[in-house]
């Protein structure tokens, strides 16, 4: 019954926007996919936006960048954004139950990851009050998805702070790339139902649109047996989670120098969970509590673009966000103001120059519990950056060199620098190296909130051990030297290849106050230390039929605390949180004219991950595991397309990690779902 109701809900909107966009002239064909026929070294040359913040064939780029393409969405039958990045080589991806996940590049894992920067369409997706992203929040319409740019390695210097590991950024196609109707269903044991539609072509000669609508309903998992941790192993983890989101965009030209687009969500989520340890004041003090997860909002982004010659231009961007989550342990809602404006100018073929400056406003209020407590804030973000490309020899050797300055209300000003070197000695080599600076500004929670780690009853009552935020906690920095090779040795097959080195300091850490009743722990900034690794990405594409895809990481973490802590060291889970080697491995196959087989096989090296029970002393092992999917494709017509999905088959239930954020640890259980697709 439930699930009909929603997807009732969901015709019911679909038709309200239908009416709004009835002046669509339909077009009754499938748009083109232009990844299709391309060859790896067309692919090569893919534009990208995402380094530079402006356009370059992404061969040109003088980072760590990885490109997961529209093609490469459909093919590997995942079903939300965040699986999907599990084809980036540096990026540790981890489900921790139905509607959470665990994402982050080169280290720092944890549902509450703070150090990787997330995008859509430019627009700021993580939270403030942990600087870490919901990912439960993004669901936009998969088969929107152009292309994800993945950046390992610092973009302080422009897009800002928190982009200290790595910047993704999740860029929908143009509305004049879609034309026509798209309606989608699945059904399986775990994804119970999945539902999207889309609607989009020419409004007049120069502005095309479209809407969208998705739907996921999916079953709970099972718990783990991984000790102390709340419920019987093999029982449910009450996790199921559904979630709505409906969208539109618009695109067009004002002449034929200047281009906009206009561009809006709003969503709707709800997810079970399992609370564990849930404190409270009064006895049994401590208990488990079945409760729910409700959240909601919606964006609108604006953006106008104008070229005043070929080497001039003018981009002005802004959005509005609004998102409410209402979890059992405290309810925030935010609403953010952000605008950003961007020159670009070229001086002749040998020098580039990028320019801009942006401000944000965010307001946050809380309803606090007795186990969390934020104070409402308002506060403001001032930015500029510059940053100049210089041909130091012709065609051979680029020298970047760029910097950022922000002013946030909790640590003032902060200074975000780089320098790159892109060298191409020969035709299909490429070298490149860079050295940057990046910071990670405090949350709200680690400035002024309060977490209950413990309570406990005491001849005085009730007493509890708490977590304090920190005034004068201040900005975490990580100065990184990177270096990476590109060699097209023909036209199917590519290799990458990048190697860092992060110097870390004031990383965060807990000390222990004595206040002569109670044991309270305080946010610091007491740790630092290094971290190392290389990461490989090869593609071999021998036929037209055929290609296979490798992504291996390697990565060493040696990070030391100061001696003021005492117990309670959190920089052993960080380090001890992150796998020495990811292996992943897919190959497509196209069987025949209308049948094609893709499978991908990802390895991940063992770990120790943090026992929600006790986040202070214990840890727990998890074992390296493999995760295995499957799936083929039946293009019965031009219009119609058949998917049968198997997912995790290796397992009778994965544990990929352990959240650090009071909920107990959880079996991602193998899937198995059937999905039709209908162009119109």
């Amino acid at each position: 019954m439930k699930c009909i109701t929603s997807f009732g809900s969901i015709c019911l909107i679909l038709g309200t926007l239908g009416v709004s966009f009835i002046g669509f002239s339909a077009i009754a064909s499938t748009a083109d996919n232009e990844f299709l026929e391309m060859d790896i070294s067309q692919l090569m040359q893919v534009t990208i936006t995402s380094v530079s913040k402006k356009e370059q064939p992404l061969a040109d780029a003088a980072a760590a960048v990885f490109v997961i393409t529209q093609e490469d969405i459909r093919r590997s039958g995942v079903t939300h954004i965040a699986e999907a990045l599990a084809m980036a080589p540096g990026l540790q991806v981890a489900r921790i139950s139905a509607s959470k996940w665990s994402v982050s590049s080169r280290g720092f894992a944890g549902f509450t990851s703070n150090k990787l920067l997330v995008l859509m369409d430019g627009r700021t997706v993580y939270s403030p009050a942990y600087s870490g992203t919901n990912w439960d929040m993004q669901n936009t319409l998969l088969e929107d998805i152009d292309r994800i740019e993945v950046i390992r390695g610092p973009g302080g210097t422009l897009w800002g702070a928190n982009a200290v590991n790595g910047v993704i950024n999740i860029i929908t196609r143009n509305s004049s790339e879609v034309s026509g109707g798209l309606v989608r269903v699945a059904a399986g044991d775990q994804e119970s139902l999945q539902g999207g539609a889309r609607y989009g072509g020419k409004i007049n000669d120069s502005t095309n649109g479209r809407i969208y609508a998705t739907y996921n309903d999916r079953d709970s998992n099972t718990l783990a047996d991984v000790g102390g941790a709340s419920g019987s192993a093999g029982g449910d983890a009450n996790d199921s989670w559904q979630s709505f989101q409906s969208g539109f965009r618009f695109d067009g030209e004002l002449h034929a120098d200047s281009e906009w687009s206009l561009q809006g969500d709003i969503y709707k989520n709800r997810g079970d969970q399992i609370l564990f340890p849930y404190w409270l004041e009064t006895p049994p003090y401590l208990t488990q509590k079945d409760s729910e997860i409700d959240s909601g909002g919606g964006n609108i982004l604006a953006r106008f673009r104008r070229e005043f010659s070929t080497e001039s231009a003018l981009t002005v961007q802004a959005y509005y966000d609004y998102n409410d989550r209402d979890d059992a342990l405290y309810r925030q809602t935010y609403n953010t103001f952000d605008i950003e404006i961007q020159y670009e100018r070229n001086f002749g073929r040998r020098n580039s120059i990028t320019m801009g400056g942006g401000f944000r406003q965010i307001d946050g209020e809380f309803e606090n519990s007795f186990q969390f407590k934020i104070d409402d804030r308002n506060d403001q973000l001032y930015s500029a950056f510059f940053q100049d490309e210089l041909m130091l020899l012709d065609d051979e050797l680029w020298f970047t060199l760029g910097i950022k300055g922000e002013h946030n209300d909790f640590t003032g000003y902060e200074w975000q620098p780089s320098a790159r070197l892109l060298w191409k000695p020969v035709e299909r080599h490429t070298v490149w190296a860079s050295i940057a600076r990046a910071v990670r500004t405090p949350s709200a929670m680690e400035h002024g909130g309060t977490i209950v780690a413990a309570s406990y009853p005491s001849p005085m009552g009730t007493m509890t051990s708490q977590v304090h935020g920190n005034e004068d906690f201040e900005s975490e920095v990580v100065l990184a030297y990177e270096a990476g090779y590109r060699w097209l040795p023909s036209a199917v097959f590519s290799l990458d290849i990048a190697g860092f080195y992060n110097d870390y300091q004031d990383l965060y850490s807990l000390a222990l106050e004595q206040n002569g009743q109670n044991d309270d722990f305080i946010f610091v900034n007491a740790v630092g230390g290094e971290s190392y690794g290389i990461e490989i990405a090869g593609e071999y594409q021998p036929s037209k039929w055929l290609s296979f895809n490798l992504a291996y990481s390697y990565l060493e973490m040696d990070l030391v605390a100061a001696d003021v802590l005492g117990k309670g060291d959190v920089q052993e889970f960080i380090e001890k949180g992150i796998p020495q080697h990811q292996v992943s491995f897919r190959s497509s196959i196209d069987l025949a004219r209308n049948w094609q087989a893709n499978f991908w096989l990802r390895y991940m090296d063992e770990i120790t991950a943090r026992n929600s029970v006790d986040l202070i002393a214990s840890e727990i092992p998890l074992d390296d595991y493999f995760i295995f999917d499957l799936n083929l494709i039946w293009k019965a017509t031009e219009q119609l397309e058949v998917m049968l999905v198997g997912q995790n088959l290796f397992s009778d239930g994965q544990l990929q990690y352990i959240s650090e954020y009071t909920t107990p640890a959880t079996e991602i259980e193998p899937s198995v779902y059937a999905k039709l697709t209908y162009h119109f």
